[in-house]
């Protein structure tokens, strides 16, 4: 679900501060008294509701909702330390859909805001200032930054590593990887047959390399 176009997230948040203002962190409070305290007509109120709902903020009810403990604590930040609040929200929405769908688009780099928008409206309903209210909710959450030119991209430290720095080198496996990776512990519980295989092999091969090493003036 996309959020309603009634509202700027701007004025989408109020309806969460109003409801803690008037529910606290869990009591259900009626569709007619949230738009009274933001003074807006109840179906605007009732239209951005559903959006609330699907990002985990609000609870559902018959004509009333209540917070969830994630938006009675964005409400309760956002009248203290309003970092913190977008912080708190980037973590509740991190692994949404729009959050994953956003990173796997901007993975690459930056892009026009209008093209993330129709990225994120792809196969969903609604008009374009949906689109764009998501993401002016995603860069409010910190998901999202925007630069002067309007251009979106991912914040530094969502950046998915790149497979060149993510993946490490596996060659073939060394002659001595056996007893580099087996701890002296391991090596003393083998059975006395094994033990004795295990150090035949080795000396076999220190015997065959012996004669590459260089031997040492004075030895």
């Amino acid at each position: 679900m996309l959020p309603s176009e009634r509202l700027t997230p701007r004025r989408q948040l109020e309806l969460v501060d109003a409801l803690y203002m008037l529910g606290g962190e869990g009591r259900a409070v009626s569709a007619r008294d949230v738009a009274a305290c933001v003074k807006l007509s109840r179906k605007s109120v009732a239209g951005v509701a559903g959006f609330l709902i699907h990002a985990g903020l609000f609870q559902p009810g018959r004509g009333a909702w209540a917070l969830t403990e994630a938006g009675a604590t964005l409400a309760r930040l956002r009248a203290t330390d309003s970092a913190r609040a977008r912080l708190h929200l980037r973590d509740h929405w991190q692994g949404s859909w729009f959050q994953r769908r956003a990173a796997s688009r901007l993975a690459g780099g930056s892009m026009e805001e209008s093209d993330l928008t129709q990225h994120l409206r792809a196969g969903l309903q609604g008009q374009a200032e949906r689109g764009l209210f998501l993401v002016e909710w995603m860069v409010y959450a910190l998901l999202l930054e925007r630069d002067e030119t309007g251009a979106v991209s991912l914040p530094a430290d969502q950046v998915p590593p790149s497979p060149e720095t993510d993946a490490q080198p596996v060659g073939p496996p060394g002659i001595f990887d056996p007893l580099l990776n087996t701890s002296a512990a391991e090596i003393s519980a083998l059975p006395d047959d094994e033990f004795i295989a295990l150090m035949g092999a080795y000396r076999t091969v220190f015997a065959a390399l012996a004669p590459k090493i260089p031997r040492q003036q004075g030895a």
